[in-house]
């Protein structure tokens, strides 16, 4: 007993995904378990503090927090009026996380992060060390439909749209995704950084389709335990539908979740993994969302051969 305690001191995951992969219902499920330290999306944040500072000021924003305070307070009241909440200045900054995730000592630690957060090379000598990574991936038809759907959603919800521009018709994702320049490259992010993470870091990454998960939660969470360390029972299948959870978890923003219900609202308040909806028929996508599943699918196909 002694040794399969110490087999799981401080296991580390890294959970990349793209958007609408489950990501967040299955932190929620892994929050659960006895001595898990949750990271939500920072990296993501210090990421989109970073491109909405180019944005406004045409400058490079500081990666560290020490001798750029001021610097760090107006990214973070811009970042805010974006995600509509407060932003905490000392959380948006990639050198100022990486320390403190690696300094964890918590038994159990899950670092959710958007493959954006990490995809500039500038940034990548940020990623943590010691941590086994997991990626989750899904049919890109499904994964446009809904993220445009989410996204335009959120915009208008925190006033980011409004006149004109809140006309569903007028929102297109190739030019008015907040996170990325161009949405169609998701996946082709996702797919280098699993390729680096193979080649430098982790040599055997796990691979989730995520609708093998909700078709098969069993058999996806056991495999998924197995190959990471961390502890399979059957409470991982049914968890409280109320979002207090979320709460422990290490934001960027204390709101973050509360002010994004569009993006995160069903997954906070869920309570098991249901089953796949029937595949979206491709003549009901917008184009965008069709361009961009067909810019993808080259990405997903290849990653989906790794899949557990």
């Amino acid at each position: 007993m002694a040794d399969n305690d110490e087999e799981h001191q401080h296991m580390r995951i890294f959970l990349w995904h793209v958007p609408r992969t489950i990501s967040t219902a299955l932190t929620k499920c892994l929050s659960f378990i006895d001595g898990m330290e949750v990271w939500f999306e920072c990296f993501t944040y210090c990421h989109m503090a970073k491109e909405q500072y180019i944005l406004f000021t045409g400058e490079d924003l500081p990666m560290e927090y020490e001798g750029n305070e001021e610097t760090m307070k107006q990214a973070a009241s811009t970042l805010g009026s974006v995600v509509g909440g407060k932003v905490e200045a000392d959380r948006i900054m990639y050198g100022n996380i990486k320390t403190k995730m690696e300094s964890s000592t918590s038994k159990y630690q899950l670092v959710k992060e958007g493959v954006v957060s990490l995809s500039d090379d500038k940034v990548w000598q940020y990623l943590p060390k010691g941590f086994k990574h997991v990626f989750l991936i899904r049919d890109p038809h499904t994964v446009f439909s809904s993220y445009r759907k989410a996204l335009y959603n959120h915009l208008v919800s925190v006033g980011l749209r409004k006149g004109d521009a809140a006309d569903e018709r007028e929102f297109d994702l190739k030019k008015d995704d907040i996170l990325v320049r161009n949405s169609n490259e998701y996946f082709s992010m996702m797919h280098s950084i699993w390729k680096s993470v193979r080649d430098s870091t982790d040599p055997d990454p796990i691979v989730i389709n995520t609708d093998d998960l909700l078709a098969n939660p069993v058999e996806v969470l056991q495999k998924f335990c197995h190959l990471t360390g961390l502890p399979y029972s059957d409470s991982l299948l049914h968890w409280d539908s109320a979002p207090d959870i979320t709460k422990t978890w290490k934001v960027a923003s204390d709101d973050t979740v509360e002010k994004a219900v569009h993006l995160y609202g069903t997954a906070v308040t869920s309570s098991q993994f249901l089953p796949p909806k029937p595949p979206i028929s491709k003549d009901r996508l917008s184009p965008d969302a069709l361009q961009f599943a067909k810019d993808s699918m080259h990405f997903f196909e290849e990653m989906n051969k790794f899949k557990i």
